[in-house]
């Protein structure tokens, strides 16, 4: 079929085509007071042609199939093509030379019968609603995705890709006189047998409690831990300053900085497609062009941007692997651990705070220049150990002075559901705003 297409479109004058088509099942349950409150299930393809036409390269999207709509689409895509008046780099890509092989579980979601996961999501509310500091659960939520990926062009390319997961969680209320809280731990799992509805709701419990009862803290400078999904959310939306687009566009301070120390010597953040404790793994980008394990930064040198086809033509570098969803992103972003564990890490601390939770990640971020203003929640550190809940503070700073002041860097990795990855992290000094 898609053979098909790109034969059409050379006919038609159009020097090099490509067809990225996406095939996602979606599989969506929600349940609200014991009972099953959404069941949304979607089947749904859609196809990307990418073609050059009179040096221009143009794009057009769309769901129908239909060799009729197909033929518009071409015929909208050379008219698109026609209508450009901005140059840049046409490029359909031949391919790499060779392309990493992925071993990841393939679970098949769907032969588990949805009485199965449902029941999870009722035991998980139960679970929370007997706790006593829970009044209410606001939501408990499952979600499967199963996507397969196709890549043709008429350079003789043909790349397939497949994922499959699921998540759930369940957002609970807590309350402890007059202080109210939400908490939520969402569980992915790469077959279904992981999932735990009672450890689930123990994580959340945990969570939750540990949030009541928390008070502020005097303005001022102190040391700060981040837990490593904090610093994982920081290190996320800072990762389009490596990208090339941003260094193109003027939006990156790093853009005359490759092969310079821009951090700490202790920094070494890596790109790495296949990493084995990361969810998703991808052998290429949706560019065809292979992914492979990179160091953005070692020891705190900015080795070089990530780039697509167009970027890397421009900067006259090779491209990196890093086009998704049509803008240049990592694959599996993160901040190389160490060997220390959290509480070695903490125990030199003797007045310093532990965070946990940020608010307003992208409005209080200024990515160019680095500085940070965020609504935080967490914990009191004192004398080498988290204390107490700490609330209403924020959290103030540069993330690129942070970055040449980290103390410590724990053993503690995860990767969240965005493929940024980090342990905690220990700052010396940022400032936070609480009591006068």
């Amino acid at each position: 079929m898609y053979q098909n297409w790109i034969d059409l479109g050379k006919k038609k004058g159009i020097t090099d085509l490509e067809v990225f088509a996406v095939r996602n099942k979606n599989l969506k349950l929600m349940v609200y007071q014991g009972k099953l409150d959404q069941h949304v299930q979607s089947d749904v393809e859609n196809v990307t042609i990418r073609g050059i036409y009179n040096n221009k390269l143009s794009t057009v999207r769309f769901e129908n199939l239909s060799d009729q709509y197909v033929d518009q689409m071409l015929d909208k895509l050379i008219a698109n093509a026609n209508a450009l008046t901005v140059v840049e780099p046409a490029i359909i890509y031949e391919g790499s030379k060779s392309y990493p092989e992925v071993k990841d579980e393939l679970f098949d979601f769907g032969s588990v019968p949805v009485t199965d996961k449902i029941k999870m999501l009722m035991d998980l509310e139960a679970d929370l609603l007997k706790n006593e500091f829970v009044t209410q659960v606001q939501t408990t939520q499952y979600s499967e995705i199963d996507t397969e990926t196709t890549l043709v062009n008429s350079k003789g390319l043909h790349l397939k890709r497949h994922n499959t997961y699921a998540y759930a969680y369940a957002i609970g209320v807590f309350k402890k006189d007059d202080d109210i809280k939400t908490a939520y731990d969402i569980k992915l799992v790469k077959s279904f047998k992981e999932f735990n509805a009672h450890q689930m709701a123990k994580d959340t419990i945990k969570i939750g409690v540990s949030k009541l009862g928390g008070t502020s803290v005097k303005s001022k400078a102190y040391p700060v831990v981040f837990s490593n999904e904090m610093f994982g959310e920081i290190l996320g939306v800072f990762s389009s300053i490596f990208s090339g687009e941003a260094a193109y566009r003027n939006l990156t301070s790093l853009k005359d900085k490759v092969n310079t120390k821009v951090f700490g010597d202790n920094i070494n953040l890596i790109d790495d497609p296949l990493h084995k404790d990361a969810y998703f793994k991808n052998p290429f980008d949706d560019e065809g062009v292979a992914c492979q394990k990179r160091y953005v930064i070692e020891k705190g040198v900015f080795t070089g941007f990530n780039h697509s086809l167009k970027t890397a033509a421009i900067f006259k570098q090779e491209p990196t692997g890093n086009s998704f969803g049509g803008t240049i992103q990592p694959t599996n972003f993160y901040l190389d651990p160490t060997s220390v564990s959290f509480d070695d890490m903490i125990k030199e601390i003797k007045e310093g705070i532990y965070i946990t939770d940020l608010v307003g990640l992208h409005a209080g971020v200024k990515t160019v220049s680095g500085e940070f203003s965020l609504q935080a929640g967490g914990f009191y550190i004192k004398d080498g150990k988290i204390d107490h809940p700490v609330k209403m503070i924020v959290v103030s700073g540069n993330f690129f002075e942070a970055m040449n002041h980290v103390k410590g860097i724990a053993s503690d990795m995860k990767f969240l559901l965005s493929g940024v990855g980090s342990p905690s992290v220990y700052i010396e000094s940022l400032m936070i705003g609480g009591e006068a």
